[in-house]
């Protein structure tokens, strides 16, 4: 038995391309499709697949010669560099081409600048719709943000044109406001942006500020595409701090500009709006200074023209008082008066009644009721009295009896004499001198005598 009937491998794939030429005719079609990788050397080349569910399910080689790469550049201008990357999705014009040798590829001539801008809006809308679900979109704009800021977290790329316009224009406000400035160095477009800032807005949560200012410099409108990240807008609608951002971008607005409490065009609006909220504050506080001043003047003066009022009263108050308390006490004084004129009255009623009665009753009583006693009584008295003058009037006798004997005259009869010295009566012989006059009174006469001697003795009991 012979061999098969076979074909060459050069055979199929003549066959092959001869088919795919006849189907296509040789013109471009439309490719959707995701670039998994790309090079370039002289001419640029891709790896473009397309994912299902997470698994590829087609890969194809693009090849962009290099009389298209001119006219694609021309096309893209700056935003080459976001399209025609790994991991982008693209639209192109290619032709379908397949080499014996090389196998199937696309010769892309056209690159659609208007769906990659397309697709980009897309995603920045599910990132939106995204976080409304989620309840992020509005919760960092609800974060207050305090009336001075000069604790501040910055991220953006260190040495960048936004870096240095902000801090010079932070450096050399007017006013001569100090800010103190953290920077977390940042790449802010290209791959890996939206990861490192993510990282930088973590560790910006860490530190002690006022707030966190994202700022970047000019660029095409693909360059927003890191801050349309889906993860980015997560961390930076749950930060506790305000979010502050200066994109850069006159025109397109990105999702972190949309959910941040104070979104700004460019750096310096950021520097702007920093300096004029000290201002704010400062102009406020002055005005607020000057309010409290005049207030206070304002209610001094009616204080004072109070008090002068109340001095003014309180100066007449305690004599008019004193007015009135003495009209009260004559008025009292008088009602008194009376009322004791008309109590006395009625005492001394009740007195001349009481002191009729106290007149009478004890007669009528001592009459009605002691009788007997008081005729006893006198009885009695009568009895004393009579005994008692029987007795005075032997007692009198008695003494007239005594005075009798002890008379002058009865006792000068008896042989004693009464010798006076110029009237007074002498006892002994002290009161004399040689040379006195006496006068000795008898029973019957009376004589006188010139004093010649005198002589001192004691007295003895025989001379009684």
């Amino acid at each position: 038995m012979g061999p098969p009937a076979f074909f060459t491998l050069h055979q199929l794939s003549s066959a092959l391309k001869k088919r795919i030429d006849e189907a296509t005719g040789g013109r471009a079609f439309w490719v959707k499709a995701e670039v998994a990788s790309i090079s370039a050397k002289r001419h640029l080349y891709l790896e473009l697949v397309q994912h299902q569910d997470g698994a590829r399910i087609a890969v194809m080689r693009g090849i962009i010669w290099q009389e298209h790469m001119r006219t694609i550049r021309e096309a893209l201008g700056d935003e080459l560099p976001n399209i025609l990357k790994d991991g982008a999705e693209i639209l192109v014009l290619a032709k379908v081409n397949f080499s014996p040798l090389y196998g199937a590829s696309l010769h892309i001539e056209q690159v659609d600048l208007s769906y990659s801008l397309g697709e980009l809006e897309r995603r920045k809308r599910e990132t939106i719709a995204t976080l409304r679900d989620e309840g992020l979109f509005d919760r960092n704009r609800l974060v207050p943000e305090p009336m001075v800021i000069q604790r501040i977290a910055l991220i953006t790329s260190a040495g960048s044109a936004a870096y240095n316009d902000l801090m010079q224009h932070l450096e050399a406000n007017e006013y001569g406001y100090r800010f103190h400035v953290h920077l977390i160095d940042s790449t802010v477009q290209g791959d890996g942006a939206a990861f490192q800032l993510r990282k930088a807005m973590v560790r910006a949560s860490t530190l002690t500020v006022d707030a966190v200012v994202i700022i970047r410099g000019g660029g095409s409108k693909l360059d927003l595409e890191a801050f349309n990240d889906l993860e980015l807008c997560r961390v930076a609608a749950r930060m506790d701090l305000p979010v502050i951002t200066g994109i850069g971008h006159d025109v397109d607005i990105s999702v972190l500009d949309m959910i941040a409490r104070s979104p700004h065009k460019t750096p310096t609006a950021v520097a702007d709006h920093l300096i004029n909220k000290c201002l704010y504050f400062e102009t406020g506080l002055s005005g607020f200074l000057v309010n409290i001043q005049r207030t206070m003047s304002e209610r001094f003066a009616v204080r004072k023209e109070q008090l002068s009022a109340h001095s003014e009263v309180l100066r007449l108050r305690p004599t008019m008082q004193c007015q009135r308390a003495r009209a009260y006490l004559n008025e009292r004084a008088a009602g008194l008066a009376r009322e004791v004129t008309v109590v006395l009255h009625s005492y001394d009623r009740q007195i001349q009644v009481k002191s009729s009665s106290l007149a009478t009753l004890p007669i009528q009583r001592l009459r009605h009721v002691e009788q007997v006693r008081i005729r006893e009584a006198k009885a009695r008295l009568d009895e004393f009295a009579t005994r008692g003058l029987s007795t005075l009037q032997v007692r009198v006798q008695a003494m007239q009896d005594a005075i009798r004997l002890m008379a002058p005259e009865r006792l000068m009869a008896r042989g004693f004499s009464i010798t006076r010295k110029q009237g007074t009566a002498l006892t002994d012989v002290s009161g004399l001198s040689i040379g006195d006059e006496i006068h000795t009174t008898y029973s019957h006469g009376r004589t006188r005598a010139i004093i010649q001697a005198i002589e001192h003795h004691e007295r003895t009991t025989d001379d009684l």
